[in-house]
């Protein structure tokens, strides 16, 4: 017997707004997020499980006056997040919203990888820009 649990994630372009937008100034990325290689001042950093390239180094940002953190969530599940401007290789699921943020004034949605579709993060916008919480653990060179 089968007891997988299989979600499916809705095809709402709003909801990928944030894979093709820049969170904070609105510009363009790149459509093949692999050509974020070619540029040795933007290292990226990939899905630790299938490779896919999510952001690169060059988009890391502080909130809150540091870049990293660590939270726990209220199941008391603790992440070490980094702070991204913009995550191409990133989709968002869900509904944002303001329960249990980390991050005064923002809703937050889950952040899947594009490739393989892991959990790796969370997209947090206040309504005019946003930025991208990664787990760390969830990202590698």
């Amino acid at each position: 017997m089968n007891t997988q649990t299989h979600t499916t994630i809705p095809h709402d372009p709003a909801i990928y707004a944030f894979r093709t937008t820049g969170a904070r100034d609105g510009g363009q990325l790149p459509d093949d997020a692999s050509s974020l290689e070619d540029d040795a001042d933007k290292r990226p950093l990939r899905c630790r499980i299938c490779g896919a390239i999510i952001t690169h180094r060059s988009a890391a940002m502080s909130m809150q006056g540091a870049h990293r953190h660590v939270f726990s969530n209220p199941a008391g599940i603790s992440y070490e997040i980094g702070c991204f401007s913009h995550a191409p290789g990133c989709v968002t699921a869900g509904a944002p919203t303001e329960e249990y943020t980390w991050f005064a004034g923002y809703a937050w949605s889950v952040a899947l990888c594009g490739g393989c579709f892991n959990h790796i993060g969370w997209c947090y916008t206040d309504g005019g820009g946003g930025f991208f919480g990664l787990i760390l653990a969830m990202l590698a060179e």
